[in-house]
């Protein structure tokens, strides 16, 4: 898995090996264990936008040091884990 940071968000791609994702929480877990090995323990979190107002969406993270969010924004459209497994995977920045 590749982490790429663009300036409204994260990709998250599929390399060749990677062993396919089957659910879409999968996905979020994946981003935010790569991003806690890469900053630190603790500094990524699970995010719910639902509970903050933003979508009904599950799917999302949060940087605990600069406050921000990220989420999966297609949601209704596509499923992360589909996506992942296509090639990429991206979280917008909130």
């Amino acid at each position: 898995m590749n982490i790429l940071f663009l300036s409204n968000g994260i990709r998250l791609g599929r390399d060749v090996g990677d062993k396919p994702i089957r659910k879409e929480s999968t996905v979020t877990h994946h981003l935010r264990r790569i991003l806690n090995e890469r900053d630190g323990i603790g500094v990524w979190q699970r995010f719910y936008p639902c509970r903050h107002g933003l979508t009904a969406c599950l799917q999302g993270i949060r940087n605990t040091r600069t406050g921000a969010v990220y989420w999966h924004e297609r949601y209704q459209i596509e499923a992360a884990h589909e996506a992942f497994n296509a090639g990429q995977v991206f979280y917008l920045k909130a």
